[in-house]
């Protein structure tokens, strides 16, 4: 009906009690409020928390709704009265609401804002117009993460096939879905091994194609899911289309006509059917795959039976963002306009926790219900604060250089800086509010100490990633395949350079070798004989060649079988001996036999970031905090700084894919037992970092280095560490603030990104 018809006899008695007063004595007397729409439609909603009905505000031009209670419901119905005494006079008596008249033109304001009225104020409109309207820049500020295309208008289609799909949201069909999850469940149960191995065939052009279609299939579902429940309910669904999120499509429904529903169940089920949908989906794809072939169909309804529903719950169940879950919540609690209610809530109680001004909340409502409020407010807080920055590392990463900067500031400023910004225009709008207090205090004090630690240089110390290893290490091979004759050495046993460790036989060397001699003995004897006539000279130098190579093979077998006897290349203790080392085994070239570790305290060896670089010096003093919380401490002085920046990493204990603090691009093999590369004597790691690092190391202190313990070595070695230790050094460096450690950053990205 419309919101312009009035109860019969409102209007003499508010007259009665205006009589008499003139404009002298009240300016508000000869104003007259604008009259409200004669479009606009006055729906009923449900009632509220406390009981009191409730009404709902249609405006058919926007498609918007605006809930109201009853004291708003009785200004609608007095609004034809006009001037705002008159209404809050007529109210007081034929209700049992007093508003005044400051109640009365907040009430016009926020019809006004909404353009629910009727006026011949141009100016007034001109100036909304005005300041909906934004230069192309802006809009792509605000609409660059999310904007929507509709595409077509369903509402007509939705009403013919409405009886097709009606058999779908009864009983029968529930049973025939519970059933069909049984049998499913049980069906894959006793093929789980070749369930779970059916993802390969997505890996070919035809299960891409089919896995596209798939995908979009079941979305389309999802979407009229949604679409059919709200026409079921006798909604109007005027578009669906397709959104765009950081420039991911993904399809939508307008079902903002749900808000006429009275019952909450209804509004429920409309904003449940499309997960609800994917999950039936899913029900009957985990049936089929137990009777499809191995193929790409097999592999589509994997696709729908297990990551289709798991990640649309993951994403659509999300009450922080305007998607499913946000809607399933806001009626759940019955309370519109969630986020816009909560984040004023958490506002104001953020205010009082930090002043105490003693202002009333924007609404009043029983504490279990604001404390849900705050909850939810301040979790969202955290959440989109952890979503726009990952977003604006994202854009800047795959956009082109200029541009990734560009979007990542308007990420940062509009997104993460602007609401902090207004939150302090706001602290500032209220100063005159401000009352010495324990809390004002408090506050003040912690924004003090914040902006003196952000700009006084007080850090001193820079925290550098490294491993402490022996200065020297060496692992000892077989030279080629052979079989073990003799193990000469026991772990923990002191050698020298060039001590023999192992010795070793290979009984097709000593064949060649036998071989190889008697060859060269005949042609030596030959060569004797055929020397006194002339007439052989010529087969004499041929012979002497081919003499002279069987002499250089000779040579060449004598060196392998030296060097089957395997010497310690450096001074030090035998470490991490291979097991089970037994006199006739054969050993290959790649098994690691033994690790030989030098004498002495170790060092320390780690990477520094660009923006701490030139905050270090060579001999500063530090202190090395291994990861394990059990070993001690050991004080430390820094050796060496590279002044060039690593390509790779030459200790691939540090590397972010061995579980290490350094980001790196590439693939490797595990680490060598002292942070060395690994995968065999001359195995190589490819780990370029991401971000420019500079290589750093560091002299344990012998004063710091306690009495030897289980990493350390024997009276005759030192005390250095037998594996290699990962943790954080602490090094004394140049005092600098975090405002000018984050500003030397910033630039150099800035200038790296540029080209400059």
């Amino acid at each position: 009906m419309s919101i312009a018809l009035t109860p019969a006899g409102a209007g003499p008695a508010a007259a009665q009690r205006t009589a008499g007063q003139g404009p002298a004595q009240d300016p508000l007397a000869a104003l007259r409020l604008p009259g409200l729409r004669d479009d606009l439609a006055l729906l009923p909603a449900p009632a509220g928390q406390d009981g009191a009905p409730g009404w709902t505000i249609h405006d058919p031009v926007r498609n918007r709704y605006f809930r109201i209670g009853p004291e708003a419901f009785a200004l609608i119905a007095h609004w034809h009265l006009a001037n705002p005494r008159v209404i809050a006079a007529a109210v007081a008596e034929e209700s049992l609401f007093e508003p005044t008249v400051d109640d009365v033109m907040g009430f016009y304001q926020f019809l006004a804002a909404n353009n629910l009225t009727v006026t011949v104020d141009t100016a007034y409109l001109a100036r909304q117009a005005a300041a909906r309207r934004t230069g192309w820049f802006w809009w792509l500020v605000h609409n660059y993460l999310f904007f929507r295309i509709p595409l077509v208008r369903p509402d007509r289609f939705l009403a013919a096939t409405l009886g097709w799909v009606a058999p779908l949201y009864g009983r029968v069909w529930l049973g025939v879905v519970l059933l069909a999850a049984v049998a499913g469940g049980l069906l894959v149960a006793r093929q789980w091994d070749a369930f779970l191995n059916t993802f390969q065939h997505f890996f070919s052009p035809e299960g891409l194609a089919l896995y596209g279609v798939t995908l979009l299939g079941t979305k389309i579902c999802h979407e009229l899911g949604h679409a059919y429940t709200a026409k079921r309910f006798g909604c109007r669904v005027p578009t669906m289309g397709v959104a765009f999120l950081v420039m991911w499509p993904v399809l939508y429904t307008d079902t903002t006509d749900a808000w006429r529903l009275v019952s909450r169940r209804q509004r429920l089920a409309v904003g449940a059917a499309g997960m609800l949908t994917e999950l039936m989906i899913a029900v009957f794809a985990t049936l089929a795959w137990s009777f499809l072939p191995d193929g790409p169909l097999r592999s589509a309804a994997y696709f729908l039976a297990t990551v289709s529903w798991v990640t649309t719950l993951a994403i659509n169940l999300s009450p922080f963002m305007r998607f499913d879950g946000y809607y399933l919540l806001s009626d759940a609690l019955d309370v519109p306009n969630l986020q816009e209610r909560a984040f004023a809530m958490a506002r104001w109680k953020l205010r009082e926790w930090l002043f105490g001004l003693g202002i009333a909340p924007p609404e009043q409502m029983p504490a279990h219900r604001r404390r849900i409020l705050l909850a939810y407010s301040y979790v969202t807080w955290v959440y989109r604060l952890v979503l726009f920055l990952g977003i604006a590392l994202l854009v800047y990463h795959v956009a082109i250089k200029v541009l990734g900067i560009l979007l990542f500031a308007i990420e940062i400023g509009w997104f993460v800086a602007r609401p902090f910004i207004g939150e302090a225009t706001a602290w500032w709008s209220l100063r005159e509010r401000f009352r010495p207090n324990l809390r004002t205090g408090l506050t003040l004090a912690g924004l003090a100490a914040a902006v003196g630690l952000t700009l006084l240089p007080v850090t001193t110390t820079v925290s550098v990633p490294v491993v402490w290893r022996a200065s020297g290490f060496a692992t000892v091979y077989a030279p080629f395949p052979a079989r073990l004759e003799e193990v000469l050495v026991q772990r923990g046993q002191g050698v020298v350079e060039g001590e023999p460790l192992f010795r070793l036989t290979a009984p097709d060397l000593d064949g060649k070798l036998r071989q190889t001699e008697l060859r060269i003995d005949w042609m030596q004897d030959q060569i004797a004989r055929l020397s006194s006539s002339r007439e052989q000279l010529d087969r004499v130098r041929a012979m002497e060649e081919d003499l002279a190579a069987a002499l250089a093979e000779r040579q060449g077998l004598l060196d392998s079988r030296d060097r089957l006897v395997v010497r310690a290349p450096l001074s030090g203790t035998v470490r991490d001996m291979e097991e089970a080392l037994l006199p006739g085994r054969w050993i290959g070239p790649k098994l690691p036999l033994a690790m030989l570790v030098a004498p002495g305290n170790g060092e320390l060896v780690g990477y520094v970031g660009e923006g701490d670089f030139d905050r270090l010096r060579p001999g500063a003093p530090a202190r090395f905090h291994p990861d394990d919380p059990l070993a001690p401490r050991r004080e430390a002085r820094v050796r060496a700084v590279d002044p060039v920046a690593v390509s790779v990493l030459d200790v691939p204990a540090l590397a972010s894919i061995n579980g290490g603090p350094v980001a790196v691009e590439g693939q490797a093999g595990p680490a060598g037992p002292h942070g060395g590369p690994g995968g065999g004597p001359n195995g190589r790691s490819a780990l370029a970092p991401v971000e420019a690092v500079y290589r750093i190391a560091l002299d344990v202190d012998p004063a710091g280095v306690p009495s030897p313990d289980a990493e350390a070595g024997d009276a005759r070695t030192g005390d250095g560490p037998a594996h290699v230790t990962r943790g954080i050094v602490r090094v004394a460096g140049e005092a600098r603030s975090v405002a000018e450690r984050f500003w030397r950053v910033a630039a150099s990205v800035l200038i790296r990104e540029t080209g400059f």
